[in-house]
């Protein structure tokens, strides 16, 4: 009811661009044509989604297959003081979804960054500014970190229920130089000293700073401090360590060197404000790398967080768990040809930080043998222009994040996604590979075509066998295993 009435009431604005970056998609597709329902691979079809590799979109919070709109109704004006003024903006994404089991359809309909903003303009110098904005629902756009995929401070740091995530920022700005300090916050049940649960507030603080030196190298820094949520996972409610603050620290580095500004620094647009203003909207969202010679960027970043957490070693104590993380990125362009290639490390602390920790609320174990996530990708492309065409190579091998106990090895993919390996087995690298071919139809159409091949060892079944009749772990299925996939996707986003 709600989204029809919106919907309703805003149908008179929508020629007005008050609907942006929106992706319609179709895609056909397959996780895995070797295998069948019984491996989790239905037979090619419309409604699943997210076929990828695990070293794609690693700038991006979706996939490229998803269907989805922004509404942003915005609006500037001239400030009654001279040399002030401001900016506001609703910005409402809109998702059609589908269920994958039971073919489904519905909409989600979330805030994505509605802010507004003050701007001073220092001597009248629209690049030179001093800027209040106000985040009016969810500020997880304000956030620390550079590469999307490390980035951290969004409302997933929060182990307690953060539905709304309102915040403030300040900052100065001066070309590519400038200095911020901002605040969020979440509201949620604490618990109190009696046990009693009453709301409280559960504040970030963030502040940060780069300077941009001859336009071609780029130094940034932030540190962040977050009340992350309250210890619960203990033996009852007369532990002194009920009810303690988890409380997050951290700090976010990189440098970023160009050989020419005609190379745009790399930033995603999950971190970036909605402007749907003339000087703002593109003709067209299709882009490809193309200069008249050669040209090199080379990014690096590392982030360090810190908590503190129950220790699992020492009842009734807790400990200072560091995660850290970091990559590099390089893109070299010749003409209309772009290799890029990534190295990134997340150690297993860092990918559980959110959790937090292997157990919630629980740092790992001095006896666990760890190991972190490593990964290595390269692409090729090459943009045909006369044909319209982008033919595309990509290749990513990845050292998993594991731990080991008694009951075995365990592969951590994701901060909630792990996977135990075969009994008597060590964890075994990751391949991933992605041949592609994207046709460009039109300015806001284009045509792609995916084969995609994964390796995974690491897959395992849970059997009970004559000789073990209460079960072991064994290496999955070859078909299991050995993952061919396949995208043919129409895109338009305008």
């Amino acid at each position: 009811m709600l989204i029809a009435t919106a919907a309703a009431l805003l149908l008179p604005v929508a020629n007005a661009q008050a609907f942006m970056d929106t992706w319609i998609t179709t895609a056909f597709e397959d996780t895995n044509i070797l295998a069948g329902p019984e491996h989790y691979s239905p037979s090619a079809n419309f409604v699943e989604r997210g076929n990828r590799t695990f070293f794609e979109d690693y700038e991006a919070k979706y996939s490229d297959d998803i269907s989805q709109s922004h509404l942003v109704l915005y609006r500037r004006d001239e400030g009654f003081w001279p040399n002030w003024f401001t900016e506001s903006a609703l910005v409402l994404q809109f998702s059609p979804y589908l269920d994958p089991d039971q073919s489904d359809d519905g909409v989600a309909l979330t805030d994505d960054g509605s802010y507004v903003r003050l701007v001073k303009m220092i001597d009248g110098d629209e690049d030179h500014t001093f800027s209040v904005t106000g985040y009016a629902v969810d500020a997880s756009r304000f956030r620390l970190g550079y590469s999307y995929d490390l980035s951290w401070g969004g409302r997933e740091i929060y182990a307690v229920d953060a539905q709304a995530l309102p915040g403030v920022r300040v900052q100065y700005q001066n070309d590519g130089t400038y200095a911020f300090i901002g605040a969020k916050s979440a509201v949620s049940d604490e618990i109190q000293e009696t046990s009693d649960k009453r709301n409280q507030a559960f504040y970030g603080l963030l502040a940060g700073a780069g300077v941009n030196l001859g336009g071609d190298l780029r130094l940034e820094a932030g540190a962040g401090s977050f009340r992350q949520g309250q210890f619960t996972n203990v033996s009852d409610t007369s532990d002194p360590l009920y009810g303690e603050n988890i409380q997050a620290l951290g700090v976010s580095g990189q440098v970023a060197w160009r050989s020419t500004d005609e190379l745009d620094f790399i930033q995603s647009s999950e971190l970036r404000l909605y402007r749907n203003s003339p000087d703002q909207m593109r003709d067209t969202y299709i882009s490809h790398s193309q200069l008249d010679g050669s040209g090199v960027l080379v990014q690096a970043e590392v982030n360090h967080l810190t908590h503190n957490l129950l220790d699992p070693d020492n009842t009734g104590s807790t400990v200072l768990e560091s995660g850290i993380a970091g990559d590099l990125q390089a893109v070299y362009v010749q003409g209309s040809t772009s290799i890029a290639v990534d190295l990134v490390y997340k150690d297993l602390a860092y990918i559980l930080f959110n959790v937090p920790g292997l157990t919630s609320g629980y740092a790992l174990s001095s006896d666990l043998e760890v190991t972190p996530q490593v990964y290595g990708r390269a692409k090729i492309s090459r943009y045909f222009p006369d044909k319209r065409l982008t033919p595309s190579i990509g290749l990513g091998v990845m050292q998993p994040a594991t731990y080991q106990t008694d009951q075995g090895v365990f592969v951590q993919y994701t901060e909630r996604n792990k996977e135990q390996v075969p009994d008597g087995q060590a964890a075994a690298n990751i391949l991933g590979s992605v041949l592609g071919l994207q046709v460009d139809a039109s300015k806001s159409m284009v045509l792609v075509g995916e084969l995609l091949y994964t390796l995974d060892n690491n897959l395992s079944d849970f059997v009970a066998t004559e000789d073990n009749p209460e079960g072991e772990r064994v290496l999955a299925a070859p078909e299991e295993r050995n993952q061919l996939g396949f995208n043919l996707i129409m895109r338009s986003r305008f």
